[in-house]
């Protein structure tokens, strides 16, 4: 046993830089966030869902419509100040309380910024008191990359660009600020697919003050300044309340969304009697009067309902929508760790998240022994569901005290040295940062990393352990309607608002459990107090506490329970959950009616640091018509919903994971694939030219199989997608993994670039495969670089031959490695626009034109065959067959991919006599002839079987070439048959015979060669002009490419021309001569389409009826031809 200390938690600094952080109306920043099902606008200053602004509380993302018309959070206290007729500024309250004079008088501050209805402006000079972000914590700058307009929004985890250059709280880590990476709960990365993270205080609320924004107190109920000493201009309660919005997109999490809020007193003033609260305004529909609420006290959980379960749409011409169920789960509750009570039921009195000084055991006697006086072991086993002896830091025998639940576990020291080693699992130990070396964006060690000890900012550790916390839970619960509490000032009248959040508490005598509201809006507050917030300037007391809500949607009543349990498994997860694989980046190119897609090999190199494995199975390929696949979602679960994917094309890893497993607690199927191996790139020709398609490529995991009784293992994860689309359907971003194409003819006169030499063969080696190069993007192709491949190769176990293991690709002009020992497949992924293609041979089949006698050896008409009569130079007739040994008694013969050799020589020179060989029927006689391994230049051994008994070669008896490996089995022989009239016309000395055998590439093999980008040939595009066409034509109303009703937004109208020239100008003409609208057409080297809008040049609608059109493209010629718009 030992003691020690751990150290302080990082703060936000009052100024750096010049920057005071401190709230900032300027500062107020809008954002949307959709990382899964759930879509909705949100401000960094607490507020989210604001009413009547799109999109708001939408459930499911692009299909449904509004659920809830406002969220905001509400902290109050009671607070001991003066009668406002006592002072008329702050040196006169310091002075009065500074006497031991005393509070005469009770405040109850309350702060909020919520919509209109909860925002309160100062009468005196008109600013906002509440709620407000910190500036420090986005991109003020930021700009739309849609309009290319200044669009600041609240920093989200996907947009870099929404990022601050440095992080405020993290200027204390080893790497200052943590730039270019985001700042995420448990390190320098996102837990979720999608978060946001901003930080507000209430210091503009200057209600209660005295002599700053006019002359004597702010209000007649009596004056109170947080801070009177250190910063007299703070107003509100003091408090710096850090939020953070997780969502996954995981099947299982994708109808929630966690709030996560972490409230620090900055004032001098301890605060004493706090309450944390939400609201939250229900909004299911247009139509309002037939929502239903309700409110379950086991599973602290409000949801709601529509009576007819459907939605009237927000927006005209927008379909109703199946409402469904939704609601808000009280998950995480402020903690008071100084009550001598046991809050939470879990074992365990006065637990926090901030200790400091811990025990260190080493025996799991003394752990056993001491969480036996400390805790009601029954009952800690009990929220556990596992004995104290099996939690892992008693399995690891190595427990800090700190880590009141015992799940905070070290490296693992494989080799018992003490010292953390590269190769060795971190665990939990990773540092403040959160990061360990298996991890793709590692930075390298930081503080407390693989030092075998607890470090705030490690998992399961202090505050990223919400377990470590003594939770009150959920004290107080309010259900009524928005009328009501909108009513006036309501929500902006301090007294009102806390004299209902007073009267909604469990502990009030006077409380009435409210019943089921079906009326207008229901509205919810929910509250967990009271609670004790010490000043920030006492490091021996908590300054700083927590509470979370989730958000969830469900489909039903069933589907909505179902997901309130996986809300309540992530969060006991310390708000984590099992981890996709890196997400590839996929690259899109269209053609000629086919869609040329490829993708990075990232995701192999994924590290689960939740399951603390190397996990990457595969990849799987999506493709729809809308922006979220809806086509594509038809595998279904057991009860018939739409669950997964159907992937166009699969591949995996060639392993023993493959085929459909159970996932969803049994209620669905997952395909790992047929271990197909891995490619990196697709070519769809299932596509019409003109016609949208969205793509996405995900990299997916092979999850942990159940090992039964209770453990569910882990189902597999795989990446999400994103492609996001405005009202009027225009795409306004997409995540790395998708691509949105339209497939289009090529220009006339187009002709394909590739290799500048042939391929057929490997540059230099013995390989017997070949390459070809397709271009996949003409405009990244560089003429005048030169490339070679090279390969990397492993021995098999099956036999004496190598198989290619990675290949590499280096740029020769530039010395530069643009592909890096990659995992071999039969294509590469892109390189500088264009893709390699190998055609890899099974090792050690036969090669037929290359074996048999050898004539004219070495020179260029050096020929093989197995009959010396169409040969030259040979004057035996011995014709041959040769083949692999398929003798069935010799079971230890093995595949080999060397090449042999017999040379036949005088016998009066020397002979060759086989080795002893028992149980084969070989003669053991001297023969004119030697066998060769030609590629490893050694001698070979040679069997004779004498069929005729003659004692010598002749018609009818058979060679075998042979020889024993490392491990003495013997390499798979091949057998010459001889076919002779009797003895024949035997071989002269010197002729040879070769057996030749496929092999694949490897490490003395290369290709070299340049690349040629396409080109247009006018005088074949002059050829190509009456090939050009309209479509659709005639045009009725709409085109194929354009959306129907029910995606967001019909889109563009609008018809194309086909099979242009690469430039030339479209002239477009009524019936009466007219001209309507005029087109240049300038497009890329793959491009030979144009579209129409359907308007005229001065931006009006065309008229229904046949118009003609004329083309004219310079050195090439004119076209004309006619199309018709039909009403």
């Amino acid at each position: 046993m030992s003691w020690s200390s751990a150290e302080a938690q990082q703060t936000i600094p009052d100024s750096a830089d010049g920057v005071v952080y401190r709230g900032d109306f300027e500062s107020v920043a809008r954002g949307v966030i959709d990382g899964n099902l759930i879509e909705t606008n949100f401000r960094n200053h607490g507020e989210l869902s604001r009413w009547n602004d799109l999109p708001w509380g939408v459930w499911p993302r692009g299909v449904g419509g509004r659920h809830i018309d406002g969220v905001g959070v509400v902290v109050s206290a009671y607070v001991d100040a003066l009668y406002s007729d006592r002072v008329d500024n702050v040196q006169e309250y310091i002075d009065f309380f500074g006497s031991g004079f005393g509070a005469d008088t009770t405040l109850n501050p309350v702060s909020i910024n919520y919509r209109q209805a909860g925002a309160r402006i100062s009468p005196y000079s008109g600013d906002l008191w509440g709620w407000l972000p910190l500036p420090g914590f986005n991109n003020p700058l930021r700009i739309d990359p849609v309009t290319l307009g200044a669009a600041p929004v609240p920093a989200l985890s996907n947009d870099m660009t929404s990022w601050p250059s440095f992080w405020p709280d993290r200027l204390g880590e080893d790497d200052p600020g943590w730039p270019g990476t985001w700042n995420g709960r448990d390190g320098r990365f996102a837990s979720a697919d999608l978060e946001s993270y901003y930080v507000m205080d209430d210091f503009s609320d200057l209600e209660y003050a005295a002599n700053i924004e006019t002359t004597g107190p702010h209000s007649a109920l009596g004056v109170y300044f947080p801070s009177p000493n250190e910063d007299p201009t703070m107003g509100g309660l003091g408090l710096q309340t850090q939020i953070r919005l997780f969502q996954w997109a995981n099947i299982l999490a994708e109808d929630t969304m966690f709030i996560i809020y972490r409230v620090t007193n900055k004032s001098e003033n301890d605060q004493t009697r706090l309450f944390f609260s939400q609201i939250v305004d229900y909004g299911l529909g247009v139509e309002e009067d037939d929502d239903n609420a309700n409110y379950d006290p086991f599973l602290d959980l409000v949801f709601g309902w529509d009576s007819d379960g459907i939605g009237e749409p927000t927006q005209a011409g927008d379909s109703p929508y199946e409402t469904g169920y939704t609601g808000f789960a009280f998950l995480e509750s402020p903690a008071n760790d100084v009550n001598a009570i046991d809050d939470d039921l879990d074992g365990i009195t006065d637990e926090s998240r901030f200790d400091e000084n811990y025990l260190l055991f080493t025996t799991l006697s003394e752990i056993t022994t001491y969480a036996s006086g400390q805790y009601d072991v029954a009952q800690f086993e009990v929220f556990h569901g596992e004995p104290v002896e099996d939690r892992p830091a008693a399995d690891a025998e190595r427990w800090f005290t700190t880590d009141e639940n015992l799940d905070w576990v070290g490296f693992n020291d494989a080799n018992d040295n003490g010292v953390f080693d590269s190769g060795e699992t971190l665990n939990n130990d990773v540092g403040r940062d959160g990061l360990g070396p298996f991890e793709l964006e590692y930075p390298g060690p930081d503080e407390g990393e693989g030092d075998g000890l607890p470090t705030n900012g490690e998992p399961n550790y202090n505050e990223l352990d919400v377990d470590e916390s003594d939770q009150i839970g959920l004290t107080g619960f309010d259900l009524n309607t928005r009328p009501f509490y909108e009513s006036g000032d309501n929500l902006r009248d301090d007294t009102w608002l806390f004299e209902r959040i007073a009267l909604t508490l469990f502990s009030n005598p006077d409380y009435v459990e409210p019943s089921t509201v079906v009326a207008d809006e229901p509205f919810i507050l929910f509250t967990s107090g009271e609670v004790e917030l010490f000043s920030e300037n006492d490091p021996t007391a908590k300054s700083t506490d927590f509470f979370s809500t989730a958000w969830i949607f469900g489909s039903d009543e069933d589907d909505f329970f179902k997901n309130r349990r996986t809300v309540q498994n992530i969060y006991n997860s310390d708000y984590n959950f099992a981890q996709p694989p890196i997400t590839p980046t996929l690259s899109a190119v269209a053609g000629d009616n086919q869609v040329l897609l490829s993708w990075d090999t990232l995701s192999i190199r994924s590290f689960d640091r939740f399951l603390q494995d190397f996990d990457f199975e595969g990849y799987r390929l999506y493709k729809g018509t809308d922006n979220l696949l809806s086509d594509a979602r038809t595998i279904t679960d057991v009860n018939g919903t739409p669950t997964f994917y159907e992937p166009i094309a699969q591949w995996d890893l060639d392993n023993e994971f493959s085929g459909n497993i159970t996932v969803l607690e049994g209620e669905a199927v997952y395909n790992l694939g047929d271990n197909t191996g891995l490619q990196f790139f697709y070519v769809d020709n299932d596509v019409t030219n003109g016609k949208i398609y969205y793509y996405a490529i995900v990299a997916y995991d092979r999850g942990i199989p159940s090992a039964g009784g209770d453990d569910p293992g882990i189902d597999p994860q795989e990446n999400t997608f994103r492609i996001a689309l405005n009202a009027a359907g225009s795409v306004t971003g997409t995540s790395s993994n998708a691509a949105i194409v339209i497939p289009t003819t090529l220009p006339a006169g187009y002709v394909q670039g590739g290799s500048t030499v042939d391929l057929s063969s490997v540059t230099t080696g013995t390989a017997t495969g070949f390459a070809s190069v397709d271009i996949i993007i003409d405009s990244e192709v560089n003429d005048d670089n030169a490339y070679e491949v090279t390969f990397g190769a492993t021995d098999s176990d099956l036999g004496v031959y190598r198989e290619t293991s990675t290949y590499s690709v280096r740029e020769l002009t530039e010395g530069v490695d643009v592909i890096s020992a990659s995992d071999y497949s039969s294509a590469s992924s892109i390189v500088d626009g264009f893709i390699i293609n190998f055609s890899n041979d099974t090792p050690g089949d036969i090669i037929e034109n290359r074996t048999g006698w050898i004539s004219n050896e070495g020179q260029e008409n050096e020929l093989f065959g197995l009959d010396p009569s169409e040969l030259d130079g040979l004057s035996t007739d011995w014709q041959l067959s040769i083949a692999p040994d398929d003798d069935l008694v010799t079971v230890n013969f093995v595949r080999t991919d060397h090449d042999y050799e017999l040379l036949f020589v005088d016998p009066a020179d020397s002979t060759y006599r086989p080795p002893l060989l028992f149980g084969q029927g070989f003669t053991r006689v001297d023969l004119p002839v030697f066998a060769r391994n030609v590629t490893t230049g050694d001698q070979a051994d040679l069997f004779f079987r004498d069929n005729d008994g003659t004692g010598t070669i002749s018609g009818g008896d058979v060679l075998f070439i042979s020889e024993a490996d490392s491990l003495n089995r013997q390499i798979y022989r091949f057998t010459i048959s001889v076919f002779a009239d009797g003895e024949g016309t035997p071989p002269s000395p010197g002729d040879k015979i070769r057996v030749s055998t496929t092999r694949q590439f490897g490490p003395d093999d290369t290709f070299r060669f340049g690349v040629t980008s396409g080109t247009v040939d006018n005088d074949l595009a002059s050829q190509e002009l009456d090939d050009i066409f309209v479509a659709p034509n005639p045009y009725l109303g709409a085109a194929s490419w354009e959306r129907g009703s029910s995606s967001i937004g019909r889109g563009e109208r609008k018809i194309e021309f086909f099979n242009l020239p690469r430039l030339c100008t479209i002239r477009i003409f009524n019936i009466r001569g007219e001209l309507i609208r005029t087109i240049e057409h300038s497009g890329a080297l793959n491009d030979g389409s144009a579209s129409w809008d359907l308007k005229s040049n001065d931006s009006e609608d065309v008229a229904y009826g046949i118009y003609f059109y004329h083309v004219e493209a310079p050195g090439v010629g004119e076209f004309t031809d006619k199309f018709a718009i039909v009403k």
